[in-house]
C-alpha cells in the first residue's frame, strides 16, 4: 500500500512495489496525459499479460492507475508520489508526414473512427489528449516501429519512433498506409462546404 502525506521523492520510494508495478507506472508516467492499451502496455514493456494484470490491478488498488475506455494512465495521485527523477523525456521521433485538415472536420468523431484500429501489422497503442489536440499511436508486435498521429484543427503530423535508424523506410511505408486509412475516414465526413 502507498503510504500518505509524505514528500513526493520519499513516497515513492517508500512505495511497496513489485518489479512490473514499477515498471508500469514509470512507463505510463513518462506521458501523464497519454492513455495505453494493455496490449500496447504488454507489448512495450514485454510483461507476460497475467502478470501485467495483476501488476495493473495492484496499481488501481492503491490508486496509482486508472482504467478509462481508452486504456490505462496514471492518476494523479501517482504523479505525486512520483519522484521527478523516476520522469524521463521521450524522443520525439522523425516526421514522416504533415497536412492540413479541413477547418470543419469533427476530430472528435475522428480520434473516434480511427482509436482501437488495428491498420495492417500495426496494432493499437494508445491516446494521449492535450488542450490544443490528440495524440494516436500504433504499434509493431515486437516494438520495434512506434507510430504517432497528432490531430489539431486543421493540422495531421505522423512521427515515427524506430528501434534502429535501419527501419526508417518500413516506418515510412507503414506511415503512409496508416494516413491512407486517416484519409478514408477523412472523406466521409460529410462537407456542407463543398459545392458542385
Amino acid at each position: 500500500m502507498v503510504p500518505e502525506g509524505r514528500e513526493p521523492g520519499i513516497a515513492y520510494l517508500a512505495l511497496d512495489l513489485r518489479e512490473h508495478d514499477r515498471e508500469v507506472l514509470e512507463f505510463l508516467s513518462q506521458d501523464p496525459s497519454s492513455q495505453v492499451a494493455f496490449q500496447g502496455l504488454r507489448r512495450r514493456l514485454g510483461i507476460h499479460p497475467e502478470q501485467l494484470s495483476r501488476a495493473l490491478h495492484r496499481l488501481a488498488e492503491d490508486n496509482l492507475v486508472e482504467h478509462t475506455e481508452l486504456g490505462y494512465r496514471v492518476t494523479p495521485r501517482a504523479m505525486e508520489v512520483l519522484s521527478p527523477g523516476a520522469l524521463r523525456s521521450d524522443d520525439p521521433g522523425v516526421t514522416i508526414l504533415q497536412t492540413y485538415l479541413p477547418a470543419n472536420l469533427d476530430l472528435r468523431a475522428l480520434v473516434q473512427a480511427l482509436r482501437g484500429a488495428w491498420i495492417g501489422p500495426l496494432r493499437w497503442y494508445g491516446l494521449s489528449e492535450f488542450a490544443d489536440g490528440m495524440r494516436l499511436a500504433w504499434a509493431l508486435e515486437d516494438d520495434s516501429i512506434r507510430l504517432e498521429t497528432f490531430i489539431r484543427p486543421g493540422q495531421l503530423v505522423v512521427t515515427a519512433k524506430v528501434s534502429s535508424p535501419d527501419r526508417l523506410d518500413d516506418a515510412t511505408r507503414l506511415g503512409h498506409q496508416l494516413f491512407q486509412h486517416i484519409v478514408r475516414e477523412v472523406s466521409r465526413e460529410p462537407y456542407s462546404a463543398i459545392s458542385g
